[in-house]
Formats: structure tokens, C-alpha cells, sequence
């Protein structure tokens, strides 16, 4: 997984033997940000991760819209339960309110995460397994650049990776 999330450079001084944390903060003081938040992604439990980030990208001003905090109520009951129909429903929504926001990446995330991408009365079509993680990073570099605001997006990663590991103890 790691090889379709990261760049080469990054994959070059990624080190086995640290743990996700580490190999974060290593690309953070290279400046790659891209790639700090791609090595959790690819270190994480994706349903963790993704529950986390749909936390943070709500806590943001503009998440507050009612279609917005719909989806985010169907993610969450489909990561608690997950079914069909549901997974479906988030993907309308998720198009809705464009794959390019936080929350609308999140549901793309999760519609790719499991089972087929056409209905049940056509032939199953399954998503490559490692786009529903290449969304969730799409989230968090969304995220990144909203918490940045004027300054670069370098600033964002470090907030939201600093909450992160203060958050999930370094995970």
C-alpha cells in the first residue's frame, strides 16, 4: 500500500523499524508534508483514521452546512454498521458536495472502501484497493490547506498530525 501513497523519495528514507510517528515527523522536517500524511494513512487502521479525520473536518467552520453534517451522520453510522444501501447513500451525497471537500472525499473514501461500485442488479465492479486510502488522503491534504488558511499547507499538516499524536498517543 505503501508504494501507491508515497512518493519514491519518500518510500527511499520510509524506515521499517520506526514506527508511524516517527517516519511522520522524519518527512515533516523534510518539508513533505504530502508524504508525512500518506505514511499515516498507510500505517493506520483506515477505519480509525478515517473516523478521526471526519471528527476534525467537522470541527471546521465550514462543515456546519446541514447536507455536510448529514454525511458525515451517514459515515458514521456506516462505520459503526456497515451496509449497502448506506454506503450508496453517502456516495450521492458525498458527489453532492464535491469530492473536492473534506467530508465529500471521505464519502468517496468510503464508498470505495468495501463492495461494489454498480448496484446489485448489475454484473460487481470493485473499486483497486488502494483508492479508498488515496481518498482519505485527498481528506487530510483538504483538511491541511483549509487549517493553513494563508499560511502554506505545510503549517495545516503539522496541526492536524500534532493533534493526531496527541490525540492517539503517537499511533
Amino acid at each position: 500500500m505503501k508504494e501507491k501513497l508515497l512518493t519514491p523519495e519518500a518510500l527511499a528514507a520510509y524506515n521499517p523499524l520506526q514506527n508511524g510517528a516517527e517516519n511522520a515527523a522524519q518527512l515533516m522536517m523534510a518539508g513533505r508534508w504530502e508524504d508525512a500524511l500518506a505514511s499515516v494513512v498507510a500505517d493506520v487502521a483506515q477505519k480509525k483514521l478515517l473516523a478521526w479525520t471526519l471528527q476534525q473536518a467537522l470541527s471546521r467552520p465550514e462543515s456546519q452546512e446541514p447536507a455536510v453534517r448529514q454525511c458525515a451522520s451517514e459515515i458514521h453510522q456506516w462505520l459503526a454498521e456497515p451496509e449497502d444501501d448506506r454506503r450508496f447513500r453517502i456516495f450521492q451525497q458525498a458527489e453532492l458536495l464535491g469530492f473536492d471537500t473534506p467530508v465529500g472525499a471521505l464519502g468517496l473514501s468510503v464508498f470505495w472502501m468495501q463492495g461494489s461500485m454498480t448496484p446489485a442488479e448489475f454484473e460487481a465492479v470493485y473499486p483497486e484497493p488502494h483508492l479508498s486510502h488515496l481518498m482519505l488522503h485527498c481528506a487530510l491534504k483538504l483538511l491541511s490547506v483549509g487549517i493553513a488558511g494563508e499560511d502554506a499547507p505545510l503549517k495545516g499538516a503539522q496541526n492536524l498530525l500534532s493533534e493526531w499524536h496527541a490525540t492517539r498517543g503517537g499511533d
